[in-house]
């Protein structure tokens, strides 16, 4: 008898199919209870690993036993006559069919099965958010899809509960500092706190507010101060069963407020299960600086920067920041903060002197020399690329380095994300910011970043879609009127949206060029230059704005207004001192010298402007815009199309819908060009069904 005939007879290859379907549908009831009953994270791979030891000792005793009537027996010590092998076998045949079927069943149910909204937002995440949909009236649940429930933790501001309510700042700022060490934790979703500060005032429960940011947890505290003493309160709740896990109050001497964070930090990380490493959790543990003192200015510092005031509030942050690293100067977090405002000062064009540039780079450098492994270190060094330097592919690099330490933290997704969006990489803009979004959900800035992700890629349908959800969820913020308005009027390849967002705001200035050129299309030309003559902006603006002025006067033939115009703006600009970037200031004087009839003195700033390297995409850009004006002055219209080659296409900067949107104005400045000609022919082509 053969060895493959032995084996069919001992029913050693029915006992493997059964053994094997049956373990299937043991680990499919694992995984159900896992999840619902909470099990630690190691079950699921223990019960696989022991069902797969268990295989070969099921195969082993069914080849080694004979089922008789008698009972199991040796099978050397049973005669074949004695063996119920066949009888057995049919009866295996019936198992291994039904549990074929249960097998297929499941995978049906799994399928096919309705789902709640929760389970189907579990298995589809941002999809909601992320597919184009015709119809913005089928959306349904919350107004701004979120990302799918995942082991996360979102913390409620922690309540104020000091006798003296300026003490208000010292709660906001160690509720800020929970945040920071909860982020550090790779293995969690942590909420930021522009959105948990938004939701606080919605009163909402706990499995509201879970389900709406997407985390499974929810973190309520409150601080009281009273002189040198300090009590933290907080409590972890479960959003899905409100169930409280855990609560702990802390009363502490002032100076002890940093271990107080970090046992929050860490007995948050015990109660979720996670496995921190030791580095990680001696990082959670460090204490920030031994002056009390400085430790107040920098947590001022911090709730001075929850609402945007631009340079003031960056100015009132150094105020706060350089005494307290006088104080101490081995507070490596306020050095950061104190180095970042630096670079914002700069970045708003409010350093005339220069002196914060200078001051931003002399701490940025001192603090990667004191502190050269630290992420914190990097982290300055990627917003001095960013907001100083303009180097977005080194800063996208430091914040991605960043990230491995810091994986949750809001600064560092929103420096990756606009990092992405400057280096015109759309489709990981796209990403990132879907990321960022994550995050923080609640906040209008993160929705204005994810409907420009959109309109780079040119998903106009789906981010009309998501346009309207976001006006509804924040009808006062400009700037998702602004983008909500672009993406509609590319979609539609109509001009009233932008015309209607005109009519409805009293102050235009922010979205003067776009409404302009729309009434400029519809004939308005002295509506369309009042618009701009009244927005304000750097030199280099101003150069290009009165430039821009004069060209629309040109067009439309009223080319005595347009010279004066031109040569009383170079008059007064074309004498001043150059501004930064300086390649962006001459070329606009470029623009305005030609547009003034000044030849020479346009083709001398050309000169200027093309000897001078511009740093970033979007110099480089601003720069051409600005000598294809010059060029289009003075009669070079193939020039004047091609310069434009940095941006022609572009998601942002010069894409085709905006090109057809407002094609009777680009055929004014372009259509003596060749090149443009066939550039349109082509989008019209492409466009033929």
């Amino acid at each position: 008898m053969s060895l493959f005939t032995e084996l069919r007879r001992r029913n050693v290859f029915r006992v493997g199919a059964a053994y094997a379907v049956i373990g299937w549908l043991i680990l499919q009831i694992g995984d159900v209870a896992a999840d619902s009953l909470g099990f630690p994270g190691w079950f699921m791979p223990m019960l696989f690993v022991l069902l797969g030891l268990g295989f070969p000792v099921a195969v082993v005793l069914a080849w080694a036993f004979e089922l008789t009537p008698d009972g199991m027996k040796r099978t050397g010590a049973v005669q074949e006559t004695e063996a119920v092998a066949p009888p057995t076998g049919k009866r295996m045949d019936r198992l291994i069919v039904a549990g074929l079927t249960a097998v297929v069943l499941v995978v049906v149910a799994d399928r096919y099965w309705p789902r709640t909204e929760t389970a189907a937002r579990l298995d589809d995440g941002f999809a909601s958010a992320s597919t184009p949909a015709d119809d913005p009236a089928s959306a349904t649940g919350s107004l701004i899809p979120v990302a799918a429930v995942a082991l996360g933790i979102a913390v409620l501001p922690f309540d104020n509960f000091s006798p003296d309510p300026d003490n208000a700042y010292f709660a906001s700022g160690v509720y800020e500092e929970v945040l920071t060490k909860l982020s550090r934790i790779g293995a969690l979703r942590v909420i930021s706190r522009t959105s948990m500060e938004r939701i606080a005032k919605e009163d909402l429960q706990v499995g509201q507010i879970g389900e709406r940011v997407g985390v499974s947890h929810v973190l309520e505290g409150s601080v009281r101060r009273a002189g040198d003493q300090v009590r933290v309160t907080v409590q972890l709740i479960e959003a899905a069963t409100d169930a409280h896990l855990w609560a702990e109050s802390y009363d502490r001497d002032l100076d002890d407020v940093f271990a107080i964070q970090s046992e929050i930090a860490l007995a948050i990380a015990d109660q979720l299960k996670l496995s921190l490493s030791a580095q990680l959790q001696a990082d959670l543990g460090e204490r920030p600086t031994q002056n009390q003192a400085a430790y107040e200015l920098y947590l001022k510092a911090i709730d001075n920067s929850r609402t945007w005031r631009g340079a003031a509030g960056f100015g009132d942050a150094i105020d706060l920041l350089e005494p307290a690293v006088r104080l101490d100067p081995e507070f490596l977090a306020a050095q950061v903060m104190l180095a970042e405002a630096y670079g914002r000062m700069y970045w708003l064009r409010s350093d005339p002197d220069g002196r914060f540039l200078t001051q931003a780079r002399q701490l940025v450098a001192h603090i990667g020399e004191r502190w050269p492994d630290r992420p914190a270190a990097e982290l300055a060094r990627a917003q001095l690329s960013y907001n100083v330097d303009r180097d977005y592919g080194r800063a996208l690099q430091a914040f991605e380095a960043v990230r491995l330490h810091m994986p949750n933290h809001p600064d560092v997704l929103v420096g990756i994300a606009a990092s992405l969006k400057r280096l015109r990489r759309y489709p990981e803009f796209l990403a990132a910011a879907r990321i960022a979004l994550t995050a923080d959900p609640e906040a209008p800035a993160r929705h204005s970043e994810m409907l420009l992700a959109l309109i780079a890629t040119q998903r106009y349908a789906e981010g009309v879609v998501f346009a309207e959800l976001a006006e509804r969820k924040f009808p006062e913020d400009l700037t998702l009127a602004f983008s909500g308005t672009r993406i509609r009027a590319y979609h539609d390849q109509n001009l009233e949206p932008w015309l209607a967002l005109g009519q409805r705001l009293e102050d235009t200035e922010f979205f003067a060029s776009e409404i302009a050129l729309a009434r400029y299309v519809r004939d308005e030309v002295d509506a369309a230059l009042e618009m701009l003559e009244s927005a304000s902006g750097p030199a280099a603006s101003a150069a290009s704005f009165a430039a821009t002025r004069a060209e629309l006067l040109r067009l439309a033939g009223r080319v005595q207004e347009s010279g004066t115009l031109a040569r009383r703006a170079y008059t007064e600009l074309g004498g001043k001192e150059e501004t930064e970037p300086a390649a962006v200031w001459y070329a606009s004087l470029a623009w305005l010298a030609a547009e003034a009839g000044e030849r020479d003195a346009a083709r001398d700033w050309q000169i200027k402007a093309t000897a001078k390297t511009a740093l970033s995409l979007e110099e480089r850009s601003a720069v051409a815009h600005n000598l294809s004006g010059a060029q289009r002055a003075l009669g070079d219209f193939e020039s004047a199309w091609q310069l434009l080659a940095i941006d022609i296409g572009d998601g942002l900067s010069l894409p085709n819908a905006d090109l057809t949107l407002f094609r009777s104005y680009y055929d004014r400045l372009f259509g003596e060009s060749p090149s443009y000609r066939d550039y349109m022919a082509g989008i019209d082509s492409e466009a033929r069904p």
